[in-house]
């Protein structure tokens, strides 16, 4: 009896489990092809932040809280690049970061830290960035940067610039700069 009981069970499991396949599941769960290709970023669309929500947090000699609005009422520069993570020539608009700096009382001789909202860190002499025209970029082509696309604030550096090939500067969805301490 409990033979058949077991190639009964065995039976109902089967049949259950027919309509399913690995490949059907595992294909669930894995991107497609095509939506890799449109995202070299990886991630998934995100709402781009209110009005009233602080992007970046600024720390010099005081902590300055701003919000997309207020980062974007600075001095505005443009610079059309080659943006080495696509590969795609674009167009990106926003803050020098000698303009953030000199807000945010930072100086060309501290060591800044900038943080990413995934944490990535990256440090480095202020002068160094503002020494390769390194711009807190707001948009890209004339449209806010998709959180999933590196946004909505990175940084960049305009070609020809001794950064505009040393990626690891390159900081995207940036939450912080900081004087290291």
């Amino acid at each position: 009896m409990k033979k058949i009981s077991a190639v009964i069970l065995a039976l109902i499991v089967g049949a259950t489990l027919s309509g399913c396949s690995t490949s059907a599941v595992g294909a669930a769960n894995t991107p497609s092809p095509s939506a890799t290709a449109e995202n070299p970023y990886g991630g998934f669309p995100v709402d781009p932040p209110a009005d009233d929500e602080v992007v970046l947090t600024v720390t010099g000699t005081e902590s300055i809280d701003y919000t997309m609005p207020e980062l974007e009422a600075l001095a505005q520069v443009e610079a059309t690049i080659n943006e080495p993570f696509v590969g795609l020539q674009q167009t990106f608009t926003g803050v020098e970061l000698e303009t953030l700096f000199d807000a945010s009382g930072i100086e060309l001789t501290d060591t800044v830290s900038t943080i990413a909202l995934n944490d990535y860190k990256y440090d480095d002499a202020a002068s160094a960035f503002v020494g390769s025209k390194g711009i807190l970029a707001l948009s890209r082509d004339g449209s806010i940067i998709p959180m999933d696309q590196g946004g909505p604030i990175r940084i960049v550096f305009p070609n020809g610039q001794d950064y505009s090939d040393f990626l690891d500067a390159w900081n995207w969805s940036l939450r912080t700069i900081e004087v290291a301490k």
